[in-house]
């Protein structure tokens, strides 16, 4: 039986390959359209709550703090491309480092986040207003100059529902930022089932940028750029794939870098996990500045406009 895509709702899907969840260890497909490339994990759980570790990452002062630089910088690229100040939702905002940047900017902010405790240190700590719920919690009349998804368009089970949505909310000539993982990148296309980035089934959709393209228009929103590069999520990516292929653990690095209690550093499997990715992220950052060059990063950044 063949799956309706999410979104073009071709019936022309068809398995492509497996992929492990490294908390459960469970396997997922992950099924691509023939006619748009959109890719998406079947079958999606009714729930994810047993698929999100139970611990909260907890990063050193200096990975946080190099996070932290990089999300703001980003902040500070979008808004000052547009010219003026306004009104900005962050769907997914986390822990709210890039609204906080954007409010510093002189900007008036809302994040959204689906639990009451992921918003916890947005509302807390960032002093940041943040609304807890669905998309649909936002009211119809409000408007918005900026909408951000940063990495979280991939999590939503309906993600054509949501940029249509997005599209509503979004005041004529305002932009959309959308980053995503990229299925046609690379580092996806050497690593497949072992990329870092296909993360199932937590992440539900898997975008190329033609898929995501086609899913903007759908939704009323016309494209205007990509970016392709990504210092925080590219040449980790490349080295936690190469490990995956190796059969480490399921993304060794990255879980030793958010003291997963699962994965000790000092362990047999974690030193040697850690001796690796030293030896390979040379390679892997030189890999990620090439695939940077041709388009063809790991994590794509587009920004889109609702017409006037």
């Amino acid at each position: 039986m063949n799956i309706a895509c999410r979104i073009c709702g071709s019936q022309r899907t068809a398995h492509w390959f497996d992929s492990p969840d490294h908390v459960t260890g469970e396997v997922f497909g992950l099924w691509r359209c023939e006619d748009c490339g959109f890719g998406f994990t079947w079958p999606q759980p009714r729930s994810l709550d047993r698929y999100y570790a139970d611990f909260y990452r907890d990063y050193d002062r200096a990975s946080a703090g190099l996070l932290q630089r990089l999300q703001q910088r980003r902040a500070r690229r979008w808004v000052r491309a547009l010219g003026h100040t306004g009104r900005c939702l962050d769907i997914g905002c986390g822990d709210g480092w890039i609204l906080t940047e954007i409010r510093r900017q002189g900007w008036r902010v809302v994040g959204l986040e689906r639990t009451v405790e992921s918003a916890r240190f947005a509302r807390e700590v960032q002093r940041l207003p943040v609304i807890v719920g669905p998309l649909e919690a936002m009211r119809d009349d409000a408007r918005f100059d900026l909408i951000v998804l940063h990495q979280a368009l991939e999590h939503l089970p309906d993600p054509m529902d949501t940029l249509q949505h997005c599209g509503r909310l979004l005041r004529p000539g305002g932009r959309l930022v959308v980053a995503v993982p990229n299925l046609d990148s690379w580092q996806a296309r050497w690593a497949r089932g072992h990329w870092l980035h296909l993360d199932v089934p937590r992440h539900l959709g898997h975008f190329s940028p033609a898929s995501l393209r086609r899913a903007l228009e759908r939704a009323g929103l016309s494209w205007e750029s990509a970016r392709y590069v990504s210092w925080e999520y590219d040449p980790v990516g490349w080295v936690d794939s190469a490990l995956n292929k190796l059969g480490f653990p399921m993304n060794a690095l990255l879980r030793i870098i958010q003291h997963d209690p699962r994965l000790r550093p000092g362990s047999v499997v974690g030193v040697a996990a850690l001796m690796l990715a030293a030896v390979l992220i040379l390679p892997a950052t030189l890999l990620a500045i090439l695939s940077w060059a041709t388009r063809r990063g790991a994590i794509m950044e587009v920004q889109a406009y609702r017409p006037r």
